[in-house]
Order: C-alpha cells, then structure tokens, then sequence
C-alpha cells in the first residue's frame, strides 16, 4: 500500500514539475520572441496593409485589376487573408498602427517557438532537449522573423507535423479534419506555398511506399508469372518439373525475404521503418486535401504560383531566391553539421521518414537560401528526436538532472537570465531602432511628391512615376502608384502577358542601362532614385531632366520631354 502510495506521489511531483517547465519555457520563448523580432519593418509589411484596405472595402473576388502600380496589370491575391488580417489590425490600432503590427509580430513568432516546441516534445518525448532546441531555433529564424504571410505559414506547416504524428500514433479521424483545416488556411493565408503542404507530408507517404513495395517482392512474383506462362505453353515434362522448382524456389525466397523484414522492423540496425495502419487514414485526407486548394480566389493558381516563381527570373536577381552558401549562415550549418555527426558517428536509431525529410528540405535550401527556414521548422524536431535518442542511449539521467534542477525557484531564475543574457545584443540593437527607416524608405521624398502632385493639381494616372524595387511597397503604402514593388511577381512575364517589367526596372539604377529608352517605353514622366545609384550621374547631367527634390536619401526628376 506504502508503494502504491509512493508511486502515486512520484507521478504526481513529476507531473507538477513537467508544468513548471512547460511555464518556464513559454516565458523563454517570449523572451526569445521579443528579441529576434525586428522593430524596422520590411517592404512587404506595406503592401500588405495596403492590400488588406483594399480588399476590406470592395472584396476581394470582384478584383481583378492591381490598383496600385500604374501599369493596369491583372492581379489576383495569393495571402488574401493576411493582408486582411493585418489591415484591419492595422485601423483597429489607429495612431498607434507601428506599435501593433510590431506586437502582433512578436505574437507570432511566440506562437512559432511554442509550436516548435510541442511538435519536437511530440516527436522526441524529451523536455529538455525540445526546449533548447525550440530556443535554437528561433534564434537562427530571426531573419525571418517580420510582418509577412511567411511567418503564419510557418506556424501552420509546424503544426502539420504535430498533426500528422497525432494521427500516425491514433488513427483518430479528428486529426485528419485538423489538417483539412491547416491546408485550408494556408490557401487563404498564402497559397503560393499550398504545395509545400503536400511535400512536408511526402516522407511519410515514401515510406509507405517503400513498405508496400518491398512487402509485394514484385521482382520475385513477376518471375513466377514468367516461369508459369512458360509451364504452360512448354510441351516437354522435363521443363515443366524445372520450372515447377524454379517456382517453388521463388516462393521460398519470398518466405525467407518476409522473415527477415519483418525481423529487421522489430530490431532495426540503423533505420526505423514503421508499417503503420494508419497511413491509409492519412493518404485518405491528403487526397481531400488537394480539392481545398481549388477553394481560394486564385482558383488553381494554388497549384501553379510556385512553379510559375522558379520559372521565372526573379530567382536570379532577389537575394533571397539564391543558392545558398554556408559560409553565410554559420548557425544553420552548426545545426546541420550536429544532425551529420549524430548520424553518422552516433549509435542511434532513426526514423526513414525523417531521414527523408532532412535529404529533401536541406536539398531545397542549397537550391534557394529562402528555404533554410523551412529546413529549420521542419528538422529541429527531428534533431529533437536525434539528441533524444542519444541521451537515452548514453546517460539516461541527464536530462531528468537538469530537469530537476531548473524547476527549482533558483534554476528557474537561472534559466531565465541565461536567455536574457544571451538575447542582449538583439535587444541592444533595437534601442535606436525607428519602425520606418528613412534612408531606405522615401518618408520625406513621398510628402513632397504628395504635396507636389496637390500644387500642380497632378492626378495619380498622371504622375507616372519611375520608382526602385525596394521601396516601391512603402510608395503603394502612401497611394501614390508605383512602377514596381515588392509583389515582384506580378510585373514578371509568367504573370503578366509576357511583359518583363521586373527586369526593365532593375535594370536602371546600372551606370550601363539604357535608362532612357525604358522610361520612354512605359511613358515615365518623374524618376525616383536613391542617391547613391550610379545612373544618377547620367541623369543630372541630362538636358531632358531636372532635379526636383533631394534630401540627401532619394533624389526625384522630372522627365521633360515624354511622347
């Protein structure tokens, strides 16, 4: 009776401690959080809530026209819900619209960390570890971390693998309609990545597949359909007596490869194959799931915005759409090397589905360093999982230790400097950070150009302004229409009738380019420029020009004679 009672009290102080740390690492994670989130907003941050005023006062499946580049380019909307999102978040904050956006960013990136960290406890049974790992994670996300549909898309893509574990370890239906809805707001949120949904599921299907196949010995049942259409139609009984061996050799042979198989899947050397039931529940919903990406404004676009990106050209001339070299992200390439060494010197086991899916993501983040985001949600759990593994194998008391030890008063306390301590730099810098950065933002230039446009009683139709990739949004942002923005995709010839706008506009602030033929092409009429573009040293000097505005960031002329 004394046991029992005993036992109930260790499970019950066990419980109370896991709680302590669950607490203990939210408020990690919300330190963390505040920190890697920057308070300068990025481009996209601006046409997204541009775009969701727009689409809150006239709809959004009656648009069919961009209304804010000057160029009449058909335009549908691929993060609707976001940009919906934002905007109204952006009127509900008035005055104060800098400080919301900021803060709802840090909610998000809160929302990512606790993600990572439920999904890497799910898969590796280990706290300690998917604390840390969660923490490092967000860390190395910290570039990606800004106002964009990415950041939600990456909550949702975490929470998939949570889901389809919950639903591999139950075979409960409920999950499945979870991930329904998971696909669901990524087609409202940011369909362009709607097929990651499916490629983020794909090592769990490949090794269905694997197993299906290997159990099937097609290669052995396809020779004894061979050997008994020879049986048939030979007229001799000595062949027909060896080929009635050769059959029951095959038969053998798949008798002795089912052994073995299954002998292996119980006590695997290396890789652990697992022959789950469930996986048919989960084919069943992934085969749903296809026909919810017809269920967005962009009607199959959810299926083609993606290839229609790669095949274009902005993925060679956006930063973010290059290889990716190692060099340049030194965290990444420690999580990678810790997952390689593991691997190969460490005597664990794991699982072939997240060996493929380590091959596959980390195969997509060489072809474009955008995607070492999604090598890092997807894999972090499962390195979760590798040091997990490894701790059991080695010292199975460690963790439990150091568990023990920062649940106290004084360990939490601890643990929690720690991350203060570590975030300080970050925090540091955001001291004399401003939301808007005017030398990379025409702040001052645009309330010129508005009251320039006011003065001279210049319609928006009328201005015809040639503006640069980078700040094209913020001018969208302030109604003033823009030649290009940070919706790079729409002025590309995949997405626009095979206009190239995107590379005429990039091609201008080049000493070499051809400025003028461009802007007589499109009808400019007032040119935008940083001042420290080269071309400016063409353009000052041109008789067919004049300089309006210069404030020592951007600089604005005017075109004289336009056709």
């Amino acid at each position: 009776m004394k046991s029992k009672e005993k036992k109930i009290k260790r499970e019950l102080s066990e419980k109370i401690r896991n709680i302590i740390f669950d607490m203990l690492s939210i408020v990690c994670i919300i330190i963390l959080a505040i920190a890697v989130t920057p308070k300068t907003f990025q481009n996209d941050t601006y046409y997204t809530i541009k775009c969701g005023e727009y689409i809150f006062q006239n709809g959004v499946f009656n648009i069919k026209q961009d209304p804010f580049s000057w160029h009449n380019l058909s335009y549908t909307w691929p993060h609707w819900l976001y940009d919906l999102i934002m905007y109204v978040f952006y009127a509900m904050c008035g005055r104060f619209w800098e400080n919301g956006i900021y803060v709802l960013t840090i909610i998000f990136a809160v929302i990512l960390g606790l993600s990572l960290y439920i999904t890497s406890l799910k898969i590796s049974k280990n706290r300690v570890v998917s604390s840390v790992l969660s923490l490092f994670a967000l860390y190395l996300l910290k570039s990606y971390i800004a106002a964009r549909a990415q950041l939600v898309t990456f909550i949702l893509f975490v929470l998939e693998i949570f889901f389809i574990e919950k639903l591999l370890e139950t075979n409960k239906k409920r999950y499945g309609v979870v991930l329904l809805f998971i696909a669901f707001l990524i087609t409202q949120l940011h369909c362009a990545v709607f097929p990651m949904f499916f490629v983020f599921a794909l090592p769990y299907v490949a090794e269905f597949v694997f197993i299906v196949l290997s159990d099937l010995d097609l290669d052995e049942r396809i020779w004894i359909l061979i050997l008994k259409t020879l049986r048939k139609i030979t007229r001799f009984e000595k062949k027909k007596e060896k080929y009635d061996n050769m059959i029951e050799k095959c038969k053998k042979n798949i008798d002795v490869r089912r052994i073995k198989r299954e002998k292996y899947r119980k006590e695997p050397y290396k890789v652990i194959i697992e022959k789950n039931p469930a996986m048919i529940t989960l084919l069943i919903f992934l085969l749903i799931a296809i026909f919810i990406g017809f269920l967005n404004p962009m009607g199959t676009g959810a299926f083609t915005y993606t290839y229609k990106i790669y095949k274009g050209n902005t993925t060679n001339s956006i930063n973010e759409h290059l290889p990716l070299t190692l060099a340049d992200n030194k965290g990444f390439a420690l999580m990678i090397a810790i997952m390689f060494v593991i691997l190969i010197v460490v005597d664990i086991k794991v699982r072939l589905k997240d060996l493929l899916m380590f091959g596959g993501t980390l195969f997509l983040a060489f072809k474009a360093r955008r995607q070492v985001s999604l090598v890092i949600i997807m894999c972090m759990p499962i390195l979760a999982k590798f040091l997990s593994s490894f701790f059991e194998k080695y010292d199975k008391s460690l963790c439990k230790i150091i568990k023990k030890m920062v649940t106290s008063f004084a360990g939490g306390i601890v643990v929690i400097g720690i991350v203060i301590l570590l975030s300080k730099d970050m925090y540091k810098e955001k001291e004399n950070a401003v939301f808007v950065d005017t030398t990379t933002y025409p702040v001052e230039a645009s309330n010129w150009l508005i009251d320039y446009m006011k003065e001279n009683n210049i319609s928006a139709e009328e201005l015809k302004l040639y503006n640069e990739y980078n700040y094209g949004s913020y001018l969208l942002f302030r109604n003033i229409p823009d030649f290009i923005d940070s919706r790079c995709d729409l002025y590309t010839p995949e997405f626009n009738d095979g206009i190239d706008i995107f590379s005429d506009a990039l091609s201008v602030p080049n000493l070499n380019s051809d400025y003028e033929g461009i802007f007589k092409k499109y009808g400019v009429r007032y040119v935008m420029l940083y001042c420290y573009d080269s071309v400016n040293v063409k353009i000052e000097k041109d008789s067919n020009y004049i300089l309006l505005y210069n404030d020592g960031n951007f600089r604005i002329y005017q075109r004289l004679n336009v056709e």
